[in-house]
């Protein structure tokens, strides 16, 4: 029995030793004394189905409100009191509610503030409520802190007693006359006044519309007066105000309003114009944002000091709560909704990275943070001190009201049962048909160079519920955060960092505020922090997670280092003050009456690149066909008929200056530009290119076709619009003539075809310019290999297929480059393309093309868009530099686990089927939802009846097996943009671009050397609006600078440096002279860019 108890022991020891240590620990409620819970208590009277905002939560809030030096916390009940706990130390609360008279009894509460709101040193609480709609009463409550632990309410005394729909509140002095004002956060519900174009927008609403409150202080009193229309703040009933941001975001010392609202109106991005009044300013800031925006916080994720955005949205992770979900719009709504004057949305969480010139690049997907689920709170902090800011985010939903059997229940007329069919069933019958929404939270550690990881479980808070309000604060004085979180129908939650507990070599530096008489605790101090290997930025700004707030007071995780170089705060006055060498583990106390300098804007007037395209006298500007091709082929990626317009450059009438031809869309005119001494360029009619413009144009070469020493022009049709054997479907061919003027040759091969790319060389080597052109698509037939042609040159023009150089199946081509791969003073070919590797073509010395066929580009399937060849590490041999769609994708295929697309006519009606696929957990799923795939193959309506039968369903469960063998297949296992590098042997070695350049398709890469250093530098340009609705759009490239080292790495020159802010689908960028000094910049459906170096 001994030896048996022995052993028993040994498991037990060896178990618990195995154990693995989180970064949080849950206390009980008995270890804390906190046992307040959100309870709800749903009756026929008030549900979801009568407010849907019902399930949204409570909020928290921390402050020290007894000056005792801990953190105390107040959290807010929708239904039955309110709770304080007032910290006795060593985690351990006491509830002092009662006694304090902050019970705040009765329907329905929402957000809370810690705010000292008369500055007499003691904070007050300020509680916004639900009031005025249905029998819900109350309204907004200020309990002002007598000092003695007691609060007397006075919220009309100072003029906070809004009634309406209030979400919640941020504090922060706008107006920089040294008192906090007010913006009031409120929601609207539906009405018959909800639905139509952005001009809503513009109806005020005093019960839901968002107001910005200004404490004027008089006679010595604070009273706030609503200022909201005079200082620029929108506030209609389509407003459906969820989540408030509050930070400098621009770094222009004046601070600025991010509003996350739900539904279909815009987020705001509030300017400041720092005269009292604020501009809306999203739409120029930010190319997309999330559709159902609930709660955002503003934080510096890349130590740039520059604060970026987060905004949380509902994308599930798990495949069959995403399947069984209301997904993205169908194109043609989300068009819809574009023309009704609203933004770009997309349901999914969003990561906006400030890139300092006032422009933001979202890259949520890129950090594989953009699918959380059903998600309210994000504290964007640095949890585990290392210096990088870290993610936590609260989840569930008591009933999911998107769930689509439920939706298809209430509003489908043939379903039996259904409310259609019963309009008399109860709200409960109704609720009853939602399932549950318990999902985990999340916390995902950031690496810093924007490589984040799900440790969710590792740090021990992936607690499943209903989780909503959350904030953060030190509550045991050790100099870590740690986590508070408001749950429905559940115990609230507080978690000990155990950072400084288990990381002995962790150093920390925590600053508290003291501000002068009218803002006692700082509230919009800034802290800038210079370590030997980074930099930090934080604001001190109150409102922190959903509904909820933090203590004033900031903690810096500074990693392994012990001393700070150097340290900078700035008050919201204006002032400023700078130390020196400052030594870790210890409190700051920083008096703002002892800081003595003013507040700097350092603008960065030393841009490498200056735009100069308003200062280009040019009539030109692509305007793109009205085109969908999504109508004839609903399950394709993206559109291929939208990636004109062709450009090309020369010196047609010899000058020294380059003129242009631009292509044309469809039923639009292609033009010939020529060059002028003015920086200028005068359009030259040329009747013969202008008259076919039913062609697509989408790409061009100038060239000497027929060896009489002038530039004669080649130009490729695509557009996918119309079939072949369509005269728009021709290449063309135009000479110039002795008069300038450029024919049509009738020198060509009869060839149809959907084109992508011209490139012209002498590959033959019999001392003309011959050509190859690439196949893009067959029209309506995406995925069948088009053909591609080599063009052999006779001397005089007349060019005829070179069957000598015939190759099957290259696939659809996007991009090709001829280079000298080998250094056997031969040019090769490399191509690219679309569901495909890279490939490399030598040139046998007699004009004949060999594939190489242990090129490691075969074995990278991708969606390859650009090329460019060059020597990235100056050893003599040639690399490829290799555009592809970028990681900044709900796709992330990998030899294990790839894209797939499996294509052909699954139901015999003479029409191609695209079925594109994704691996995950080990099981291969389709990318379309039920709709999607049945509205092409309507015969699965019969195996799916529900949403839920095919929810989690993967592709093997969807069709059958000799389904799958019958049709095509296509694969891509990598997405990222890679350099070749040419070993000299014969073998090529890979390199990723910087992560950066992993946030869109690359569609253009031109080479350079911006700073005269003798290494290759490359700009990257891209961008695809034209995208299926899963995707969204890939808009996130400004243009990316990279500098070369000379040994093949590169460095990204960011936005404030680069000066580069190119917006748009942009498809080619060329030199406009041999310098490489200035170039042009040709977009898909916009003006022309011209930008240049600024040479100091």
């Amino acid at each position: 029995m001994q030896k048996l108890l022995l052993y028993l022991f040994l498991f037990i020891f060896i178990f618990s030793c195995q154990k693995k240590e989180t970064l949080f620990v849950r206390l009980t409620s008995s270890e804390s004394n906190i046992t307040f819970r959100n309870d709800l208590n749903e009756n026929e009277e008030f549900n979801i189905i009568e407010y849907l905002y019902f399930y949204n939560g409570g909020g928290v809030a921390a402050g020290d409100i007894n000056n005792d030096g801990l953190i105390d916390l107040y959290f807010s009940s929708n239904q039955n009191s309110n709770k304080l706990y007032l910290n006795r130390g060593n985690l351990l609360f006491e509830d002092i509610t009662a006694k304090s008279g902050v019970e705040s009894m009765g329907e329905w509460k929402t957000g809370v503030n810690l705010v000292d709101i008369n500055n007499d040193g003691f904070l007050d609480i300020y509680l916004t409520r639900l009031g005025g709609y249905k029998k819900i009463e109350g309204k907004n409550e200020l309990y002002i802190n007598n000092g003695d632990l007691t609060f007397s309410e006075k919220a009309s005394e100072f003029g906070l007693d809004f009634e309406g729909f209030s979400t919640h509140s941020a504090f922060f002095d706008f107006d920089k006359d040294g008192d906090l004002d007010m913006y009031l956060l409120n929601h609207s519900v539906h009405t018959e006044r909800s639905y139509g174009s952005y001009k809503l927008r513009f109806e005020r609403n005093d019960k839901s519309g968002d107001k910005l409150f200004r404490n004027d202080y008089q006679d010595g009193k604070y009273f706030f007066n609503d200022v909201s229309e005079n200082a620029g703040i929108l506030g209609s009933n389509i407003g459906y105000g969820l989540g408030i941001g509050i930070s400098d975001i621009n770094r222009d010392g004046c601070v600025d309003i991010y509003v996350s609202n739900d539904f279909r109106e815009n987020d705001y991005l509030y300017i400041n114009n720092c005269d009292g009044t604020f501009t809306e300013k999203l739409e120029q800031y930010m190319n997309h944002t999330s559709r159902f925006s609930m709660g955002n916080d503003i934080s510096d994720i890349n130590n740039d000091q520059y604060p970026d955005i987060f905004v949380l949205d509902m994308l599930p992770e798990d495949e069959k709560v995403l399947k069984n979900s209301a997904g993205e719009d169908p194109y043609e709504i989300f068009k819809l909704k574009l023309n009704y004057g609203f933004n770009k949305q997309f349901s999914r969480n969003t990561v906006q990275l400030n890139n300092g010139n006032d422009s933001f690049s979202e890259i949520g997907q890129l950090l594989n943070i953009h699918a959380t689920d059903w998600s309210w709170s994000t504290l964007v902090e640095d949890f585990d001190l290392d210096g990088n800011n870290d993610v936590f985010i609260t989840n569930g939903i008591v009933k999911r009201p998107n769930d689509m059997d439920y939706i298809n229940f209430i509003s489908n007329e043939n379903v039996k049962g259904g409310l259609v069919q019963n309009p008399s069933l109860e709200n409960s019958d109704l609720t009853n048909q939602m399932p549950d929404g318990k999902v985990s939270n999340y916390a995902f550690k950031n690496h810093s160079n924007l490589i984040f990881e799900n440790v969710s479980k590792d740090w021990g808070i992936d607690y499943k519920g209903y989780s909503n309000g959350s904030t953060y604060a030190d509550l045991d004085n050790d100099g870590d955060n740690d986590l508070i979180v408001n749950n429905i129908n559940d115990v609230s939650h507080v978690y000990q960092n155990m950072t400084m507990e288990n990381l002995s070599a962790i150093n920390y530096l925590k600053i508290n505020f003291h501000g002068e008489e009218k803002n006692l605790k700082g509230v919009g101090a800034s802290i800038s922090i210079w370590l030997k290997d980074k930099m930090l930025y934080k604001e001190n700004y109150l409102n922190k997670g959903f509904m909820s707030s933090k203590s004033s007071g900031l903690i810096f995780g500074l990693g392994r280092n012990k001393i700070i170089d150097s340290l900078k705060i700035d008050w919201p006055s204006g002032k400023s003050e700078i130390l020196y060498s400052i030594s870790s583990n210890q409190n700051i106390n920083f008096f703002e009456k002892n800081a003595t300098k003013s507040f700097q804007i350092k603008a960065n007037k030393n841009y490498i690149f200056h735009d100069y395209t308003d200062n280009v006298e040019i009539d030109y500007s692509h305007i793109e066909n009205n085109f969908n091709d999504f109508n004839r082929e609903g399950l394709i990626p993206y559109m291929i008929s939208k990636e004109g317009p062709a450009m090309s450059v020369a010196d047609i009438n010899k000058d020294g200056i380059s003129d242009l031809f631009i292509g044309s869309s469809s039923f639009q005119k292609s033009k010939l530009f020529i060059g002028l001494q003015t920086g200028g360029y005068k359009y030259s009619e040329q009747l013969e290119i202008e008259s076919d413009s039913i062609s697509e144009d989408v790409s061009a070469v100038f060239f000497d076709a027929d060896n009489d020493e002038d530039y004669d022009l080649y130009v490729v049709s695509a557009g996918n619009e119309f079939p072949l054997k369509y005269q728009s479907t021709m290449d063309r061919l135009y000479i110039l003539n002795e008069n300038g003027k450029y024919i049509k040759s009738k020198k060509l091969p009869e060839i149809y075809q959907n084109g992508s790319v011209v490139k012209n060389y002498d590959y033959d080597y019999d001392g003309d310019e011959d050509l190859f052109i690439g196949g893009r698509v067959v029209p309506g037939k995406y995925g069948i290999s088009p053909e591609s042609y080599f063009l052999i040159n006779d001397g005089k023009g007349e060019f005829s297929i070179d069957k000598n150089n015939s190759f099957n199946n290259l696939g659809m081509i996007t991009d090709a480059v001829w280079t000298d791969i080998n250094n056997d003073n031969y040019t090769d070919l490399v191509l690219c393309g679309d569901w495909n590797n890279i490939k490399v073509f030598e040139n046998n010395k007699h004009g004949i093309l060999k594939e190489k066929v242990d090129f490691i580009g075969n074995d990278l399937y991708g969606w390859w868009f650009s090329l460019e060849a060059t020597d990235v590490n100056n050893d003599g041999f040639m690399d490829i530099v290799a555009g592809n769609i970028g990681e900044n994708s709900k796709l992330k295929p990998t030899n294990s686990n790839p894209v797939n697309m499996y294509f052909g006519d699954f139901d015999n009606n003479s029409t191609l089927e695209h079925i594109i696929t994704y691996f995950k957990n080990g099981s291969e799923f389709p990318i379309s939802n039920k709709d999607e795939i049945t509205k092409q193959l309507n015969y699965l309506n019969r195996n799916f009846l529900y949403y839920n039968d095919f929810a989690g369903k993967d592709i093997a469960q969807i069709f059958s097996k000799k389904t799958l063998s019958n049709s095509n297949k296509l694969t891509v296992n990598d997405f990222k943009s890679t350099i070749f590098i040419n070993n000299g042997d014969g073998s090529f070695s890979l390199k990723d671009l910087p992560i950066i350049s992993q946030s869109s398709p690359i569609r253009t890469i031109q080479t350079l050397d911006y700073n005269d250093d003798t290494n290759v530098d490359l700009i990257l340009l891209g961008n695809m609006s034209s995208v299926s609705p899963f995707f969204g759009v890939f808009d996130s490239n400004y243009g990316i600078l990279l500098e070369g080292n000379g040994t093949g790495d590169f460095s990204y020159i960011n936005q404030v440096k680069s000066g580069l802010k190119i917006k748009g689908d942009v498809v080619k960028i060329l030199p406009l002279n041999n310098k490489k000094s200035d170039f042009i910049i040709a977009k898909n459906d916009k003006k022309l860019s011209f930008i240049k170096i600024n040479k100091n």
